[in-house]
């Protein structure tokens, strides 16, 4: 064999070395990295987390202290438009207290990562079964919704449903969101505190779809209501008051049923092709004061098991492609997905910061 060819031969095994070691390393690795994290997580043995309002939410959440009793669960219903300004005000004075959000982003969310005040939630991913690309609907990718694919992970994805309406007050609806300005419904429209959530993501679309003075229209002459309380926002709808709301918390119908009343009459307002993660996010704090417990909690929450069980109680809809749909009324239609407006999407925050100055303008 002539020199050439037995220098070729041993590039080639080298190569081969080189490629099986690494399709076989992170089977190894992954294993003595979550029992490093874990035992760390352990020392840590606290979680301070912010979390969605309602029982189901919290519930649901609280399991993770069977699963891992060594560390100390502490949960806290906190509104986006209430948490975010909190931890500008803690970061300002030095001070490092919540580990992460569950909940959905809107525009001042992603003011916050503009300040650097966000982890990658994608570092934090171990298990072999949250990390599968073929997991995910939309891949690893298709579940961040910020430019960089990293920070804000989304679990949850659902048909958009910002506006509802009474059925039986109201036969038929409305003809879509585009006739929300019809003088027929002046003085009928309430909206969640539209400072932040589902009614600040909701309003984003408007203005993109329709534009400014579509917004300002249904402030002033409409007579748009802002309530604060979403039990009373489901009352008034139920009694006729304001048969038309809008930003209302998808776990208000969920709770509403659970108490026995009927919610089918209650309808979603059509129009543009909105998907959204809802509340079904994560969002983690650089500077955190359990790192590694963040970690396993985040794993723990996107497995198969869990958001099985998470989605079924809460009713929303899982990105994970062996989880059953818990609302397949509102399941994304994925023939059409290029369709579809991102509503909690970076891509959208300048509309968002646009409404919410609208907003700061017209509603004193």
């Amino acid at each position: 064999m002539s020199v050439r060819w037995s220098r070729l031969l041993s590039i080639l095994a080298a190569t081969f070395l080189v490629a099986t070691s690494l399709t076989a390393q992170p089977a190894s690795d992954w294993k003595a990295t979550w029992d490093k994290t874990m035992a760390t997580a352990n020392k840590e043995g606290a979680l301070t987390i912010s979390g969605p309002s309602g029982t189901a939410w919290r519930e649901q959440l609280l399991t993770f202290q069977k699963a891992y009793p060594a560390i100390k669960v502490d949960i806290t219903a906190t509104a986006s438009r209430d948490f975010w300004p909190r931890i500008i005000k803690e970061r300002e004075a030095g001070l490092h207290l919540w580990d992460f959000r569950i909940g959905g982003p809107d525009n001042q969310s992603y003011s916050v990562k503009a300040m650097g005040a966000m982890t990658p939630v994608r570092d934090m991913l171990i298990l072999p079964e949250v990390l599968d690309d073929n997991a995910w609907l939309g891949g690893l990718d298709g579940i961040f919704l910020d430019k960089e694919k990293k920070y804000f992970l989304g679990f949850a994805i659902y048909e958009e449903g910002f506006g509802t309406y009474n059925d039986k007050l109201i036969p038929g609806g409305i003809g879509g969101m585009k006739n929300l300005n019809d003088p027929k419904w002046t003085g009928k429209v309430s909206i969640a505190d539209p400072r932040a959530g589902s009614s600040l993501v909701g309003s984003g679309v408007m203005v993109k779809i329709y534009g400014d003075d579509f917004l300002r229209k249904l402030i002033t002459v409409q007579k748009l209501t802002p309530v604060k309380d979403p039990r009373q926002q489901m009352d008034w709808m139920a009694s006729g008051r304001y048969p038309i709301t809008l930003g209302l918390p998808s776990i208000v119908f969920v709770e509403y049923a659970a108490r026995g009343a009927s919610v089918a009459e209650y309808k979603k307002i059509g129009g543009q092709l909105v998907w959204s993660q809802g509340v079904g996010g994560i969002q983690a704090l650089k500077d955190a004061p359990h790192p590694n417990a963040t970690k396993v909690f985040v794993n723990w929450l996107l497995t198969r098991d869990v958001q099985t069980q998470i989605m079924k109680a809460v009713r929303l809809n899982s990105r994970r492609k062996d989880v059953a749909p818990a609302a397949p009324e509102y399941a994304v239609d994925y023939a059409h997905f290029d369709e579809y407006i991102g509503g909690q999407t970076e891509a959208q925050q300048p509309y968002q910061k646009r409404a919410s100055e609208i907003y700061r303008e017209l509603l004193k």
